[in-house]
């Protein structure tokens, strides 16, 4: 069952829950008890180590073509 991030439409409270999703029932707000709640998107950090993903993983050393760029000359 996973954690999901709710806010109340009536009184703009934050909150966390453990929903079931099978389960039917309807969330509460535990701060007024309103039952229309929005849930909102995930929050997740994205943190970038090192120089750069393409100049470490894909750029070419050697400065040669591949295969299929050494057939297109004109």
């Amino acid at each position: 069952m996973p954690i999901y991030r709710f806010r109340c439409v009536r009184c703009g409270n934050e909150f966390r829950e453990l929903v079931a999703r099978s389960d039917g029932s309807t969330v509460e707000c535990p701060s007024c008890g309103g039952k229309e709640v929005m849930r909102l998107l995930p929050r997740f950090g994205v943190i970038y180590k090192g120089s750069g993903f393409y100049t470490t993983e894909y750029k070419r050393k050697d400065g040669k073509k591949s295969s299929g760029e050494e057939g297109k000359k004109g």
